[in-house]
This record gives C-alpha cells, structure tokens and sequence, in this order.
C-alpha cells in the first residue's frame, strides 16, 4: 500500500520443475553482506503488499528477496494451485541457493506473514541449517477464519473426485478482516493480484504444512525467533500461536505485542511496526557472517 522507500529489483527464477516466479530484489548495500533476507508473504496477498517493509530491512545492508509464491500475485500460472507440499520448500531451497551463488551466503534469516510465516517456520523446522534468523509476524498456525466444517467436507470430495484441482474461496474475502485502516481496505479491495481462491490440492498441503510445524518435539525450531503479534487480530489466534512458539523454539522465542489488526503493515500509523522491522534488521549479534557455518 505504502510506496517503498527504495525501489526493488524485479526479477524472475526458474525453478527446477520449469516453474518461473517472479519477486522484488533490493542487493545488499554492505561491501560484504552478512546474510540475505527472505521474506514470505501470505495466503491473499502478494509481495507487493510488504514492499515497505522489505526496503526497510535492506536498509541495513543486506540484500532482501520478497519473492511471490508460486500460483499467487506476479505468477499467473496455475493460480492458487500447488503439486505438492515439498514444492513450496523446494522453492525456497532454490531461491536460497541462487542468494548463495550470487553472495556467498549458504544461510538466511527469514521474515514470514500470515501464511508465509508458517511456510517460514515450515522450512526452518526442515531446514535448521539454512535458518538463522525467523521474524514470524501474525504467522497463520491457528487461524481464527477458516473455510469450515462444510468448505473442509467439499475439499475432502475433490480431492477423491476431481484430482484437486478443483478451487475453492479462500475464506478471507472481507478486507476488514486485515485493517481497520480505510485505505488499507480500499488498496486491497482494488487489488488485482490478490489471490481470492485456491485448489483443493493447495488447502490440503497447507494442512501438511501445520503438521510439520505444530507436531515437532519441543525445542524443534532451532533458529532465532521473534513473534510479532496484532493484538486486535481477528484472522489468527494470538494465544495459541503464542504457545506453539514457546515450545516449539525451547521458550527462547521473543515475543511482541503491537495494537492493531492482522496487516501491521497497513495500519493508519505503522510506525511501531517499522520499529521491529529495523530493530530486527539492526540485531546481528552472535551470528555467522557469508560464507560461515
């Protein structure tokens, strides 16, 4: 919504099944980089949405992609849809690996939202070795909307009936639901890119996805956590989330509560949001450089 204070790079990457997705890029400013940045956007939206945010992270130096997930926002193949659970891993394994080649950085530190903060959480349970760093900002591990027990019946029945490809809403059409912020839910009444339905096949892996986060031994999520949350959201449950995230991690996760609904990043005066981002961006203590292990 908010325009970014640097203008990304855009770019394109084909992954190894042919797969082309397309994202913003900001390089690093840094001489020698630390560790890049990925961020994750969620379910409805698209990169677009958290270019603010993502610039000012690349604002301490180190390069920042906010690709679009596949089938959402600038990728307008196969939309809403998915082959499998692994894909949405592979390709972030895919995009770490071309951030490796380009800048000598094996690691990451990884900013998820909604979705994108469970998918980011996903692949550091996955991949430990690949995770330093989580911003996990109102990650969607127990949602408060859902498509319910009937929407849940009629995906169970194209999964057996049609393949999955079938596409079903996804269940967050009203923009209230994100931000109280006016212009908030006129910018993403009007857009275009978001992502209002998604197949079968892609309700069902999310579902794998929460298995792979929420049932892991405590202590399973080994990288550095931060949890932002809304403290008026009404998508996700806030204390749930809070519970999972002292386990999963050990109780070693850091927890922020800012006022406002879902999208910080929409709110009417964001600034405490952008605070965190920086503050969080800024935090490189302890931690290995390019090239470390």
């Amino acid at each position: 919504m908010r325009p970014p204070p640097v203008e990304p790079e855009l770019r394109r990457w084909t992954m190894s099944d042919g797969y082309v997705i397309s994202g913003r890029f900001w390089p690093p400013r840094r001489r020698h980089p630390r560790r890049p940045i990925i961020y994750l956007h969620g379910i409805q939206s698209h990169g677009g949405w958290f270019a603010h945010s993502a610039s000012l992270l690349a604002e301490a130096g180190e390069g920042v992609l906010l690709p679009d997930r596949r089938g959402s926002g600038l990728n307008e193949v196969a939309r809403g849809d998915v082959p499998r659970a692994e894909r949405w891993l592979a390709d972030l394994d895919e995009l770490a690996d071309w951030l490796a080649r380009q800048y000598g950085t094996p690691r990451c530190d990884v900013v998820g939202v909604s979705w994108g903060g469970k998918l980011a959480a996903a692949w550091g349970v996955q991949r430990p070795e690949r995770v330093v760093r989580l911003l996990l900002i109102a990650p969607g591990l127990y949602p408060a909307v859902d498509v319910g027990l009937r929407g849940r019946l009629a995906i169970g029945r194209a999964l057996l009936t049609a393949g999955g490809g079938r596409q079903f809403d996804i269940p967050l059409q009203d923009p209230a639901l994100f931000t109280d912020n006016p212009d908030g839910q006129r910018f993403i009444r009007r857009d275009r890119l978001k992502l209002t339905q998604a197949t079968a096949r892609f309700f069902w892996y999310s579902r794998r996805l929460d298995r792979m986060v929420l049932r892991g031994p405590g202590g399973h999520l080994r990288a550095e956590t931060t949890l932002v949350l809304a403290e008026e959201d009404r998508i996700i449950r806030n204390q749930p989330t809070i519970g999972w995230a002292r386990r999963a991690t050990g109780g070693t996760v850091r927890i922020i509560s800012l006022p406002g609904a879902h999208t910080l990043e929409f709110a009417e005066d964001p600034e405490q949001f952008w605070q965190v981002v920086r503050n969080w961006a800024s935090q490189r203590r302890n931690l290995p450089a390019a090239g470390e292990t």
